[in-house]
């Protein structure tokens, strides 16, 4: 049970109430001593704000947008409020704006990723935006990237949407994990736009992370799940095939890019030189990570 710290002390004393409960968020608490949940917060929030409409990361976590855990919780109030940890917005929010997930009012999903687009700084907002895009094993996403126009053209004096449009103007249907959005960016961003998400290797199953058709040249993020045995048996068998029918595969880690992005760029210029490319060299691009990054 969650309630306002206020009733519960028109019931017990503040010492009776410490044995029995657990403070939540300043002004409410929740029975049990154990302590609080993510879901907690989030009811706590609908206690303390009963108009409250989750927003931002909070609302692409309840739409099941991947990637979205990690963030402050972030709430829509017709007034703005000041409360420590927590993230307010405060505006214009229509009805239509509105949905509901896991019984609570949440922000809809294209609102949520416009959101996310004018709000996340740097290329993170790109990153949310790519999940909110990304189509599952069903072919469903989010939201789209038609979607997001749509309700930029009818809200044409909507604040901020001049960066929605350059956020989708970098966005992609393909990226399976943020830093596979990284690796685009920087790829795209250095003037190599033959490498398209996903691309599949013909012949086989497999698609790689970024891939030139043409050139047949891949460029695959190496994260931290591929450091398992098991996952390197797969991956190593993977790369044999595909190695096997002429391509060649670029390995890149987050170090890569954030500390080594002229050496890979150097090494992707010569792979394509090497099978007939003549284009322009690189220019060696920003890559505008959030602080932590």
């Amino acid at each position: 049970m969650m309630r306002r710290t206020h009733d519960l002390l028109s019931e017990a004393t503040e010492h009776a109430l410490r044995g029995a409960s657990v403070s939540v968020i300043r002004g409410v608490r929740r029975e049990g001593t154990e302590g609080p949940s993510g879901g907690d917060i989030l009811d706590a929030l609908q206690v303390a704000y009963p108009e409250a409409v989750f927003a931002g990361w909070t609302a692409a976590a309840l739409h099941a947008v991947p990637y979205s855990d990690g963030h402050p919780p972030e709430i829509w109030l017709r007034e703005q409020r000041r409360r420590q940890g927590i993230v307010v917005r405060c505006g214009h929010l229509a009805p239509s704006d509105v949905d509901v997930r896991s019984h609570r009012y949440v922000t809809s999903a294209v609102r949520t990723a416009i959101d996310l687009a004018r709000f996340v700084p740097g290329d993170e907002a790109i990153v949310a935006v790519d999940q909110c895009l990304r189509t599952d094993s069903a072919g469903q996403s989010v939201t789209t990237k038609r979607d997001m126009i749509r309700y930029l053209d009818d809200h044409p004096r909507f604040y901020a949407g001049r960066r929605v449009r350059a956020v989708l103007d970098e966005a992609s249907i393909g990226a399976e994990s943020p830093w596979e959005t990284y690796s685009r960016l920087v790829v795209h961003r250095a003037g190599f736009d033959m490498f398209v998400p996903q691309q599949p290797i013909p012949g086989t199953s497999y698609r790689v992370d970024l891939g030139s058709s043409k050139y047949a040249i891949a460029i695959e993020y190496d994260g931290a799940y591929h450091r398992s045995v098991p996952q390197q048996r797969v991956d190593i068998a993977r790369w044999n095939t595909i190695t096997g029918l002429g391509w060649s595969i670029i390995r890149v880690t987050s170090d890569t890019l954030l500390r080594n992005r002229p050496a890979f760029l150097a090494r992707t210029e010569k792979e394509l030189r090497s099978r007939g490319w003549r284009g322009p060299s690189p220019s060696i691009p920003p890559l505008r990570l959030p602080a932590a990054g």
